[in-house]
C-alpha cells in the first residue's frame, strides 16, 4: 500500500463514521428532545450533489482504469488489453465521484470523444493520462482543446503511465528526458503547471499480489503512486475543495452542542444562558456558511467576463490581422480586466456587508429576546448575591458552589466596566458602529487595494513559432506578425492557432488568479471575523459545562463526539492553511 493517502478519502471515511456514531448516540438517548436531534444529523459528509468529481481521461490504452484501480483499491474496475471502457463508468469512492472515460482519438471509435467531453465538463479535477510514448498529433490536438479552448488547464493533472517501458524505467533521468519533450507540446503551459506525475500502474498492481515483501516494496516504490497521491492532495488544497467536506461537520458540531445543552444541569439560569449562547452560535455558523457561497457567485461572474475578453482578442488574430489594432484591443482588454477586478472587490464588500448587517440584527434580536430579558436581571442578582465584582474577582479563590462559579464566569466574560451591565455577552465586540461599516472597513486588509491580477499571470510564456513571439512590455502583450509572401500556408495557420491559444491562456490565467485571490481572501476574512467569534462562544459554553463537575454518561459521550468533530474540522482546515502559506 502507498505510504501517502488521498486526504479526501480519509476525511469522508472518518467523517461518515463519526456521523453514524453521533446519530446512534442521539437516537438512543433517554430524552425525547435529544432523540429528535438525530434526524438533523447529515447522512454523509458529502452528498452526491456536492462530492468532488475526479475524472480520468486521455489516450486509448494508456492505463486509466489501472490507475483508478490502484488509487481506489476497487476490484470491480475492469482492466486489460483492448478498449475496456466503451462508455463512462462512475464509481463512488468514499464520497468522491470517480469517473472512467473511453480513450480519445482512437480513430476506431470517434464517438468516444463526445462521451468523454461530456464527462469532462463537470470535472473538478481532470487526470489526463498518456503513456511514456507521449502525444501523437491527434492526441496533442485533443489535449490542447481541453487545456486552452475549454479552459481546463487549471483543473488538470497530467499523468505519464507505463514508465517501466523506458530504457531506464521510472527513474529521475527518464522523467527529466520526458519532461523536456513535453514542454514542446504543452506550451503555453509547462509540465510543472500541470503537476505532471510519472507512474507505472502495473507495477503497483503487481506489488499487491507479490508474496515477497521486499520485492513488493520495490515494485511499489518504482510505480510512483505516492507521487500521484501527493499531487492529488496538493491540488485539493490549492483549489479549496476541502470546504465541501466541512459543511456537514459544522452542522454536526451545532447539533451536538444543542444536545449537550439539552442534558440539563438542573440550574435554570445556566440552561437559559447556554440556550442564548447556542442561538448566537447558530447565527454565526449560518453567516460563516453564507458569505463564501454569496461571494463565489460574484467571483464566477467576473471570471467568466475575463475569459470572454481573452476569446474576443484571440478571435482578432488571423492571417490578415492588423497588428496595431490587435495591440490596442489587447491593451484595452487588460484595462477592462483590471477594472473587473476592482469592481469585484467592491461588490464583495457589499455582499459581505449585507451578511454582516443581517448577523448583527440577528444577534441583536437574541439579546433582546424574552429569554434574555428574563435572564439578565437574575444573573445580575446572582453576581451581587455571590459578592463578586470586577475588582474583587482577581483576588477570588476557587469558588465552591455553582452560584459563585457562575458569578465569576459572568464577570470575567461579560461584565462591561463602563456601563456596569452584562450586554457584552451578546454583542459582536469586534465592530464599532454598524456591522456594515465594520465589515467593509475590515475586509480591506484581506483583499488589498493594490491587487493586480496581471502581476501573477505568466505572460512570460512564449510561443516560439516562425516569426511570431510574445513578449512583455510593461502591461502590454505585443505580438509581431511577419507574414511573408512565400510563407507556408499550413504552417502559418498552425502558428496563428498557437498565438490565439496563448492569448486565451493569458486571460484564463488572469481569471484563475482572481478566483484564487478572492477565494483565499474570503476564507481569511471569515476565519478572522466569524470563525474566531464562534471559538469564543465555544469557549464560554465549555466553561459553563464545567461549572457542574458531575455529568451523565450521555453527556460525556456527546462531549467526546464533539471533540472528535472539532479535531476533524481542524485537520481539514490545516491543509488549507498549508496551501495559503
Amino acid at each position: 500500500m502507498a505510504t501517502e493517502k488521498f486526504e479526501l478519502y480519509q476525511w469522508t471515511t472518518i467523517g461518515n463514521d463519526l456521523l453514524f456514531r453521533s446519530r446512534q448516540c442521539l437516537a438512543t438517548a433517554p430524552s425525547e428532545k435529544i432523540q429528535m436531534l438525530s434526524g438533523r444529523v447529515p447522512t454523509e459528509v458529502c452528498s452526491s450533489g456536492k462530492s468532488v468529481n475526479l475524472v480520468f481521461a486521455g489516450q486509448y490504452s494508456a492505463g486509466k482504469s489501472s490507475i483508478m484501480k490502484v488509487l481506489t483499491g476497487r476490484e470491480d474496475i475492469a482492466i486489460g488489453a483492448g478498449i475496456t471502457t466503451e462508455k463512462t463508468h462512475t464509481y463512488d469512492w468514499g464520497g468522491i465521484t470517480v469517473v472512467d472515460t473511453p480513450g480519445v482519438h482512437t480513430q476506431l471509435r470517434p464517438d468516444h470523444d463526445e462521451i468523454t467531453y461530456r464527462a469532462i465538463a463537470d470535472a473538478d479535477l481532470l487526470v489526463f493520462v498518456v503513456t511514456n510514448e507521449l502525444f501523437d498529433s491527434h492526441l496533442a490536438k485533443h489535449f490542447r482543446n481541453l487545456a486552452i479552448e475549454r479552459d481546463k488547464a487549471h483543473e488538470m493533472m497530467l499523468v505519464v503511465n507505463k514508465m517501466r517501458r523506458c530504457a531506464k524505467g521510472n527513474s529521475q533521468e527518464a522523467q527529466n528526458v520526458i519532461r523536456e519533450d513535453l514542454r514542446k507540446v504543452l506550451a503555453p503551459f509547462t509540465p510543472e503547471d500541470l503537476r505532471t506525475t510519472f507512474i507505472d500502474a502495473e507495477a503497483a498492481l503487481e506489488s499487491k499480489t507479490e508474496t515477497d515483501g521486499e520485492i513488493a516494496k520495490i515494485l511499489l516504490k518504482k510505480s510512483g503512486v505516492d507521487g500521484l497521491t501527493h499531487e492529488l492532495n496538493r491540488f485539493v488544497r490549492e483549489k479549496g475543495l476541502s470546504s465541501r467536506y466541512t459543511t456537514a461537520l459544522y452542522s454536526l458540531e451545532q447539533i451536538l452542542q444543542e444536545a449537550l445543552a439539552s442534558e440539563s444541569t438542573g440550574d435554570k439560569d445556566i440552561d437559559a444562558l447556554e440556550e442564548l449562547l447556542l442561538q448566537r452560535r447558530r447565527a454565526l455558523l449560518d453567516t460563516q456558511d453564507r458569505i463564501p457561497r454569496a461571494v463565489e457567485g460574484e467571483i464566477q461572474n467576473a471570471s467568466s467576463q475575463i475569459r470572454q475578453e481573452g476569446r474576443k482578442v484571440a478571435d482578432m488574430i488571423n492571417g490578415s490581422a492588423d497588428q496595431k489594432a490587435v495591440d490596442q484591443e489587447l491593451q484595452a482588454a487588460q484595462d477592462r480586466v483590471q477594472n473587473l477586478a476592482e469592481q469585484l472587490e467592491k461588490s464583495v464588500q457589499v455582499v459581505i456587508g449585507k451578511h454582516m448587517k443581517a448577523l448583527d440584527d440577528r444577534v441583536g434580536d437574541i439579546a433582546n429576546s424574552e429569554l434574555a430579558k428574563e435572564l439578565l436581571p437574575r444573573l445580575v442578582h446572582r453576581i451581587k448575591q455571590a459578592s463578586i465584582s470586577p475588582e474583587a474577582m482577581k483576588n477570588l479563590k476557587k469558588a465552591s458552589d455553582i452560584s459563585s462559579r457562575l458569578g465569576e464566569f459572568l464577570v470575567r466574560n461579560s461584565f462591561t466596566p463602563k456601563t456596569g451591565t452584562l450586554g457584552g455577552l451578546f454583542k459582536l465586540n469586534q465592530y464599532s458602529g454598524t456591522a456594515t461599516h465594520g465589515a467593509v472597513k475590515a475586509i480591506g486588509k484581506f483583499f488589498g487595494k493594490s491587487f493586480k491580477p496581471w502581476e501573477a499571470v505568466k505572460w512570460t510564456r512564449t510561443v516560439a513559432n516562425v516569426g511570431r513571439v510574445f513578449a512583455v512590455a510593461g502591461t502590454v502583450l505585443t505580438f509581431v506578425l511577419q507574414i511573408k509572401e512565400d510563407a507556408d500556408a499550413a504552417q502559418l495557420e498552425v502558428d496563428l492557432r498557437e498565438s490565439r491559444s496563448a492569448v486565451r491562456s493569458g486571460f484564463n490565467d488572469a481569471a484563475h488568479v482572481i478566483e484564487m485571490h478572492f477565494d483565499k481572501a474570503t476564507q481569511s476574512f471569515v476565519s478572522s471575523a466569524i470563525s474566531s467569534e464562534i471559538e469564543n462562544v465555544d469557549s464560554q459554553l465549555n466553561e459553563l459545562r464545567n461549572l457542574q463537575q458531575t455529568r451523565s454518561d450521555l453527556f460525556q459521550n456527546l462531549l467526546g463526539l464533539l471533540e472528535e468533530t472539532r479535531e476533524l474540522i481542524k485537520s481539514i482546515h490545516s491543509t488549507e492553511s498549508e496551501s495559503v502559506s
